[in-house]
């Protein structure tokens, strides 16, 4: 009788709103309120072994899995993917409190395909993948695909513009400021802009996946190769976005972006 007392009063006070129970999402260790605003980059430039390292030294290293190559960047040197359906090949950066991150997001980097992936879901071309997060190439259209599991709009959420596979180089990036998605080819903003609100899934634990995955439906892969890692904690704007790309390209180049956007702007917007 006094267990069943005292059940009707928690009921009566919670429905009250005299009490609260801890809610599902819970926040990421590494957003802005723990960890400050915070951007990790992995330059990939070390051009041999099997461990890449974080350029500010406060995200984790990252281990190659699988039969990865070295070649020649953006700058520097680079990574190249020759995954396939079943055996995919990936950088494991392991899960800790830098990328867990719950509230805002931005993945970036820098990508060369000789070809769109073709087939089904299992085909995607997994550029990021986290358990929670994750940005990859869709199969047939060439879209950027991302996803982030228990927001508002988790997804799948496709950019209306498509990556260019010419054997280039090409930034690809996606921001969410906690409230808007928006996607980034070569420095120019996508025009599908989606509403999205957090906070997303927190899982400290789970390991970031560079170049493919093992987590998934089905072991996914990239086949390609990729430059200028890059996660941050908050949602960069364009401006930052473009800095960024400034900062990984060769002296001789840096000059010549202004046209080259302005060529980009145009061949978008055809």
């Amino acid at each position: 009788m006094r267990l069943m007392i005292f059940s009707l009063i928690i009921i009566g006070l919670l429905a009250a709103g005299l009490i609260c129970m801890p809610l599902t999402g819970y926040a990421g260790k590494g957003d802005v309120k723990s960890k400050g605003k915070q951007i990790y980059i992995w330059h990939l430039d070390e051009g041999q072994g099997k461990t890449v390292k974080e350029a500010n030294g406060k995200g984790p290293d990252g281990e190659f899995v699988g039969d990865i190559q070295w070649v020649d960047g953006v700058s520097g040197s680079a990574v190249l993917f020759s995954g396939k359906v079943g055996k995919p090949q990936y950088i494991a950066f392991d899960g800790d409190d830098h990328l867990d991150i719950t509230e805002q997001l931005t993945l970036a980097a820098w990508i060369s395909l000789d070809a769109i992936p073709t087939g089904d879901q299992k085909n995607k071309g997994t550029i990021f993948y986290k358990n929670t997060y994750y940005l990859q190439v869709e199969p047939n259209s060439g879209s950027l695909a991302y996803y982030f599991y228990d927001t508002s709009n988790p997804g799948y959420h496709l950019s209306k513009n498509a990556v260019k596979a010419d054997g280039t180089w090409h930034h690809v990036a996606v921001t969410w400021d906690g409230t808007t998605v928006r996607f980034y080819i070569d420095g120019e903003k996508d025009p599908n802009e989606i509403a999205q609100k957090g906070p997303g899934r927190s899982t400290p634990a789970k390991k970031v996946f560079v170049g493919g995955e093992n987590n998934a439906c089905c072991p996914r892969f990239f086949q390609g190769k990729i430059d200028e890692i890059t996660i941050a904690n908050y949602a960069l704007s364009q401006g930052e976005l473009r800095d960024l790309m400034k900062s990984a390209l060769p002296v001789d180049v840096k000059g010549k972006l202004a046209t080259c956007w302005a060529m980009l702007k145009r061949s978008y917007h055809r």
